[in-house]
């Protein structure tokens, strides 16, 4: 008896001990197969980019316009970033990476100038020394420094104290590989002699970083003239053209000429620019439009938010939802029959509740019987057809106030964006660079409604969920044992 009794504790005691490894055998198993999963997991998403820009104005996405340049480029640039090692800068770093990410052409190349000086009198030109912060970008012979003080725009507060703007890296980057693989360079006529009002610096410096140089012209000097694929720039006249003039430009659009006409409000009219509308279908009404839809207005009913429509000049406005702030317009009327070689576009319009004022004595804004009915254009393009293969093109805008800095500011810089969108449009430039300052206010993560529902679910909702169904899990398993 006592003998059966301790076979049977012996073959129960083996069956455990059977069971006890099959068990660890099965834990084993499972462990490895987890650390397996696990690191192939690490290594796919390691492999996925799974990053996304949540910033309002997209402030570390490239833009169409960089892609498009990266994917047409055909061999390597280099891209030295002159920092003190560890102490780089996290906004202009996620930018080149994202170059770099973009292009197998593009190599950035990091140097410390303190360890390597030798880098500093490679690159220095004019005796403009790089400096710690540039970015120098590099093509063969060629290359273009990018001082660090360019990569953002200054700025003045109510208080007179400097703020910063808009970031400006992109532009400054993307230019900089235009400029190096580009063999030539495009110009501006800038007409002088009638109280013009000067391009800001803004405006000039972006002009430079699109690869324009600015050339002023006088048509009432001896020997002046325009140049045949030069667009010309007028810019908010006080006086109006000389006869001699106005053949010269009316002779100038006729061959293919392009012009850019912004035209302030003057005292006195302007004959002889109103005979060259004409020629073109347009007429300045010598009417301030006024607009009461709050839709289309910001501040008082003179600050024009106008509609803009579809156009090559417009579409990566309305693309990037960035809206034209216009104060003060003319409106622009197109006249009826125009020539059959002419095609005229709409480009800023005003609503059907706005008027355009034509007692320019008057105190007030008020509508009356002598006023003109909206909608309104404030901002109009033209293209008249030569031939198959010639055409001029002309825009004016009844304001040329809006490309001042401060105005433009307040509009997230869409009206610097409208202005050199028309001149690219005026140089029939394809390529032109439509990159712009973004502004820093909007250097913030912004979600949309999906989004935010999105992450309130999983902190609200998965989370807690997670943690609940595992708490009970353990429960369950403890009160089994």
């Amino acid at each position: 008896m006592k003998r059966l009794f301790n076979k049977k504790l012996f073959n129960k005691s083996k069956a455990n001990d059977g069971r006890n490894l099959k068990q660890a055998s099965i834990a084993t198993i499972s462990t490895i197969i987890f650390l397996v999963a696990l690191i192939v997991i690490n290594l796919i998403v390691g492999k996925i980019d799974l990053s996304k820009d949540l910033t309002k104005n997209k402030m570390f996405t490239l833009s169409d316009q960089t892609n498009k340049v990266l994917d047409n480029l055909k061999e390597d640039i280099n891209i030295y970033v002159l920092y003190e090692t560890g102490k780089e800068n996290y906004t202009v770093n996620t930018l080149l990476k994202e170059y770099q990410s973009s292009s197998k052409h593009i190599k950035l190349i990091y140097k410390d100038p303190n360890k390597n000086p030798q880098i500093i009198e490679k690159y220095t030109k004019d005796d403009v020394k790089p400096e710690v912060g540039s970015i120098i970008v590099e093509y063969g012979a060629k290359f273009k420094v990018i001082e660090q003080s360019s990569l953002v725009n200054i700025g003045y507060d109510t208080s007179g104290s400097t703020t910063i703007d808009s970031l400006a890296i992109e532009q400054n980057i993307t230019s900089g590989i235009i400029s190096v693989t580009s063999s030539s360079t495009a110009t501006v006529s800038v007409l002088e002699g009638h109280g013009e009002t000067s391009l800001s610096s803004e405006i000039s410096k972006q002009l430079q970083l699109e690869n324009f140089s600015a050339d002023s012209v006088n048509l009432s000097m001896k020997d002046a003239k325009l140049k045949e694929n030069s667009p010309l720039i007028i810019n908010s006249p006080k006086r109006d053209l000389s006869e001699p003039e106005t053949k010269t430009i009316k002779e100038f659009l006729a061959k293919g000429g392009k012009a850019l006409f912004l035209m302030d409000l003057t005292e006195d009219t302007m004959p002889n620019f109103n005979s060259l509308f004409k020629e073109y279908g347009i007429q300045i009404q010598r009417a301030i439009a006024v607009e009461s839809n709050s839709m289309f207005v910001t501040q008082n009913p003179l600050y024009l938010l106008p509609q803009q429509k579809s156009h090559e000049i417009l579409n990566p406005l309305n693309n990037n939802k960035l809206r034209t702030l216009i104060p003060g317009a003319q409106t622009i009327k197109i006249l009826e029959k125009p020539k059959s070689s002419l095609s005229i576009e709409p480009l800023l319009v005003t609503s059907d509740k706005s008027w355009a004022k034509t007692d320019l004595r008057s105190d007030t804004v008020e509508k009356t019987s002598s006023d003109i009915n909206g909608p309104l254009n404030v901002a109009v393009s033209v293209t008249n057809k030569i031939s198959s293969d010639k055409e001029s093109r002309i825009v004016v805008v009844g304001n040329g106030s809006f490309i001042n800095p401060q105005i433009s500011s307040l509009s997230s810089n869409a009206n610097l964006n409208f202005f050199m969108n028309s001149v690219n449009w005026c140089a029939d430039k394809k390529d032109s660079l439509s990159i712009r300052p973004k502004s820093f206010e909007d250097y913030s993560i912004q979600l949309n409604a999906f989004q935010k529902l999105t992450f309130t679910g999983i902190a609200v909702i998965l989370i807690p969920v997670i943690v609940l169904v595992c708490g009970i899990t353990v429960w369950i398993k403890r009160r089994k044992k």
